[in-house]
């Protein structure tokens, strides 16, 4: 049976390995330039153009290539890959031959998972870690007003998805999402557009913006109400940081710390025309001390305005790159959990061929 498996299945099988090992190439070639420049600070989408087409920009279109490439090939290979290991063999017939022979319906069945799925899985596996160390590598930056900092947190997307072990659970389990599919629907069109939804759900929405932040306690840093700052024509960004920790949530809380949602407009302080003026008989250095005074006092009422709205402080939760690697392995273990779900649905349907 793995014989057959591998005679039906190697051309996809050889075609993706190949694709997934010009891959990991580009990655880790980039991944040696880079540290030789350490002018580069790549991000995601970060690529040459007619504009910068020589140079350092070379091996920042390499990883933004692997990183576009890393976040799809789940997704193909579920399509052209998963739907066609049991579509071909469904749409000839020959998986009733193959029934009627002393082969079970698992092996049937789990065939082309241990020749095809588990090989695939594994290669995409490498990717993600090459991916891992060599944008770790890239990322670096440094600036008159942050000092060393990094360009990106591995916990953005895509760099979450893509950079680590989780992505060859999500490959194992697409592909098990196509074959499945096929074997319910018995078309491999809407095999795939099944395929499709799946995916897109499951990994921006499902995870990356629902499940993943509740992996574990966020930590938390409260800072002062600050009303007036935060609510300026140019405020800060509690969510900008620059040692790539991840901040979930940031917003004003009570003193039990629920968040709450003041109304803002009830709190504007128009300035008046002739704000900054002088007055007559007034310095330079008595206007400034004057409107810094004035400026105190108006966010001391700002704050005291939203104070009366039940606002007790800013909370920031946040978790660190410490969390990385055992959020990479909880998603992981969610994968495969998922992905026994699908073989197991899978097994029922073969079970029921006829």
């Amino acid at each position: 049976m793995m014989w057959s498996a591998w005679r039906l299945n190697r051309t996809p099988l050889l075609i993706s390995l190949s694709t997934i090992a010009i891959l990991i190439t580009a990655t880790l070639t980039a991944g040696l330039y880079v540290p030789r420049h350490p002018q580069i600070s790549w991000s995601f989408l970060r690529m040459c153009s007619r504009w910068n087409d020589v140079g350092l920009c070379r091996p920042e279109t390499a990883l933004t290539l692997s990183t576009l490439g890393a976040l799809l090939l789940p997704l193909l290979l579920g399509m052209f890959v998963g739907v066609p290991a049991f579509a071909r063999e469904m749409d000839t017939r020959a998986h009733v031959f193959a029934l009627t022979q002393s082969t079970s319906r698992i092996q049937w069945y789990l065939a082309p998972i241990i020749v095809v799925f588990l090989p695939i899985s594994a290669a995409m596996t490498c990717l993600g870690l090459a991916l891992h160390w060599a944008t770790g590598l890239s990322r670096d930056s440094s600036s008159a007003l942050y000092g060393q900092s990094v360009s990106f947190s591995f916990f953005d997307f895509p760099h979450f998805e893509t950079a680590g072990v989780v992505l060859g659970a999500y490959t194992l389990l697409m592909l098990l999402v196509g074959s499945t599919s096929v074997l319910i629907f018995r078309s491999a069109v809407t095999s795939m557009l099944a395929t499709l939804f799946i995916f897109l759900f499951v990994v921006p929405v499902a995870f990356t913006w629902i499940a993943r932040e509740h992996y574990g306690s966020p930590a938390i840093d409260s800072e002062p109400i600050s009303g007036l700052y935060r609510e300026s024509e140019y405020p800060p960004n509690p969510y900008y940081t620059t040692d790539g920790t991840w901040v979930v949530d940031a917003g004003y809380v009570d003193s039990s710390g629920a968040e709450v949602r003041p109304r803002i407009d009830r709190c504007a302080q128009p300035y008046p025309d002739d704000y900054w003026n002088p007055r007559p008989g007034e310095t330079d250095e008595e206007r400034s001390e004057r409107t810094r005074l004035e400026t105190l006092d108006r966010a001391a009422r700002f704050d005291d305005c939203l104070r009366d709205q039940g606002v007790d402080r800013f909370d920031i939760r946040y978790y660190t790159e410490d969390n990385f690697w055992r959020f990479q392995a909880i998603e992981t273990g969610l994968m495969l959990a998922f992905g026994l779900v699908v073989g197991g649905v899978g097994m029922s349907a073969v079970r029921r061929l006829t």
